[in-house]
């Protein structure tokens, strides 16, 4: 296979189980990264520097994230495609779209990305309405920030190609129609995973208390 084509279109070699295991790896891999510097996966498209949580809440995140998008384009494909196709090939191929975000967990590893989160998030702490904040200085820290900042965008932008890919290759589905129900479902999957992830924090909290 070449490395293009792995890269942007494995699915014509890689689906069903095997695609399933090697998703829910990474899926999980990314998590992982993730609970040892506070990086929330939050959302089918969302990755943040957040609270402080138990190490298996940054995998489930992902898992949830996984789920909401694969089900809803589930039921999409089965709407919209004239011909049959396995869902564990969709589940699979979409649970491996979410490899990018392996990278981006260990892009943001970087300890200037962190540093200069922080001072952002101190900057904006007691502004009043219309105040302007005062930006931290941008020297190494913000370079740093900047690179990882461009980065977490192109892989952002790389899973959601794939994830496309994924849905019109198993879903047999091309034009128009197709792509504006992926983005209806992609929206509709973001605000789903939103609100489970928020649902088990708020669990989280009560449990706690």
């Amino acid at each position: 296979m070449k490395t293009t084509q792995l890269l942007f279109s494995p699915f014509h070699r890689i689906a069903g189980g095997g695609a399933l295991v090697s998703g829910m790896v990474g899926i999980g891999l990314a998590g992982l990264i993730g609970s040892a510097q506070g990086l929330h996966f939050d959302g089918v498209l969302d990755v943040h520097v957040g609270k402080k949580a138990p190490g298996w809440v940054f995998v489930v995140e992902g898992f949830i994230s996984w789920l909401s998008l694969a089900l809803l384009l589930l039921v999409a494909g089965r709407l919209l495609s004239k011909t049959a196709f396995r869902s564990i090939d969709l589940l699979g191929t979409q649970a491996l779209a979410r490899w990018p975000m392996v990278l981006t967990a260990l892009a943001c590893s970087a300890p200037g990305f962190h540093r200069y989160s922080h001072a952002l998030m101190q900057s904006l702490v007691g502004l009043k309405p219309g105040q302007v904040p005062s930006m931290p200085a941008f020297g190494a820290d913000g370079i740093v920030f900047g690179l990882v900042t461009l980065l977490i965008l192109a892989c952002t932008g790389w899973m959601v190609l794939l994830m496309w890919k994924s849905f019109s290759h198993c879903c047999n589905v091309r034009g128009g129609k197709a792509v504006g129900l992926f983005i209806i479902t992609l929206l509709l999957a973001e605000a789903l995973s939103k609100l489970l992830i928020g649902r088990l924090f708020l669990l989280l909290e009560t449990a706690a208390s």
